[in-house]
This record gives structure tokens, sequence and C-alpha cells, in this order.
């Protein structure tokens, strides 16, 4: 599935899937621009990739939350022209729904969710032009399943899931394919923070009946190398025909739901 001579758009790509997402890319052969929201976080953590990739790799610093984003996107989709968009960028603040301080809900929504929107908005409009383009949005498998403590997280990331479709339906004129991979619990550090002495890795595999959680079918976590997997193969030629899809890649944890 190598591609030659694809520009990419990536959010979130200091750490995580982000990360896991660039590391594939480059080796696959895109040029990237990599983006987060903080600049020294990306010269440290890419300085190795960019030794080794510098042809293949650009870096922005990108806030989700600044009122200058449509601006700052719309710059780099003049600069360069973007065959792929891919949004790893995310938050999660753990606490009960009917307890949580609003402004922490609108936190999560305003980067989740509006600020994932308002990229695909912008780098939509230079696909349309081109009559092609594929984009995909890391979402979560708790977007379709209720879930303690993450509940508001979960509902950022189930509007995310419905708009990425509604878009997929009115882009796909254009040519534009539009897909989510959602993965379930993986090893990243938005992961272990729900982690803590008495419950970690483990209990996650076995599930938690007085949290209402399943376990784990495949016993395993999920890698970021396996939520980047499915992410390059949504934006290669083998997914020509999948759009609006939302691929799970959790183990079984959800049974699919």
């Amino acid at each position: 599935m190598k591609q030659k001579n694809e520009t990419v758009l990536l959010t979130g790509a200091s750490q995580g899937i982000g990360y896991a997402v660039l590391e594939r890319l480059l080796v696959e052969g895109y040029k990237v621009v990599a983006t987060d929201r903080c600049i020294d976080a990306l010269e440290t953590k890419l300085d190795d990739f960019k030794r080794t990739y510098g042809d293949q790799l650009d870096y922005y610093a990108i806030d989700l939350l600044d009122p200058r984003l449509a601006q700052q996107v719309a710059q780099l989709c003049r600069e360069y022209q973007f065959d792929h968009f891919v949004s790893c960028a995310g938050v999660l603040s753990i606490g009960n729904v009917h307890s949580m301080a609003a402004e922490d809900i609108k936190q999560m929504f305003d980067i989740n969710t509006f600020g994932a929107l308002t990229m695909i908005q912008q780098v939509a409009e230079g696909m349309k032009h081109r009559q092609s383009g594929s984009i995909v949005v890391i979402g979560s498998n708790s977007a379709n399943t209720p879930r303690l403590n993450i509940g508001a997280y979960a509902a950022s990331k189930s509007a995310l899931h419905m708009l990425v479709k509604c878009c997929a339906l009115e882009l796909a004129e254009y040519g534009i394919r539009c897909n989510i991979v959602s993965p379930g619990s993986t090893r990243t550090e938005m992961q272990t923070q729900l982690w803590h002495d008495d419950y970690g890795e483990q209990q996650v595999i076995e599930g938690n009946l007085e949290q209402y959680r399943l376990g784990i079918p495949l016993s395993r976590i999920a890698e970021p190398a396996d939520i980047a997997k499915s992410v390059l193969f949504l934006l290669s030629d083998a997914a020509s025909q999948i759009t609006m899809h939302d691929l799970r890649v959790d183990g079984g944890a959800t049974l699919d739901n």
C-alpha cells in the first residue's frame, strides 16, 4: 500500500496515536505536514524523523482552540496541496457528566469536535477543487457505548462521528472519502491516566461489571501502531470504495456495537 508524492496534513503529531501515524506515513513514503499545539514538543519529538525523512516532513504549531484556527489552516492549504487529512488531536477530562464543570465539557467539544470540524472544512475546500482526497478522523469506541467517568469525552466523539459521516455524504460527489477509526483501550497517555494502583491493564482486558464495562475478547490492549495501520489502510487506494465508515479497532471490546 505504499504511496508516493502524496501530502498529508496531520494533527496531534507529537504523541500517542498521532506520533505512530506520523511514523507509518513517513515509512510509506508520504510527505507529511505535522501539527500540534506546542512547537517545542514537535521539534523535540520529531527531531529524529527530520534527520531521516527531511524532504518528507514539515511541522507547524496549530492550536485547535486558537480563534485564528480557520485562517491558519487556510494558509497551510494555500502553501500545500493536501491529498489527505488525518485528525488525531484530542483531549480527555475525567469526571461525571452530571457534575463536571461546564467549561471543561466545552473545552473537550471545542477541541475534539469543533476543532476537528474546522480542519475538515478548510482542507475539504482544496480537495473539492481537485475532485479527490481522503479524510480519516480518530474517533472512539466510546462514541457508541456509554462509559462511566468519560461521558463528556464520549459525547464529543459521538458528535464528531456524525459530523464526519455527514461530511462524507456531502463530499462524495467531489470524490472525497471521509472515514473514522475508533480505537478502544490503547497504550497511550490518555489511556494510562485512567489507571491507578488497583486498576490497570489487566482489569481493562478482563472487564469490570461494577463499571458496566466488557473486557477485550482479543485479550490485549491495542498499541498505537495498531491504530496507525488502520489509518493507513483507509487513506490508501486499497480503501478506494470505502467512505462514511467507522472502523472499530478495539479488540472486540464493544462487540462492534
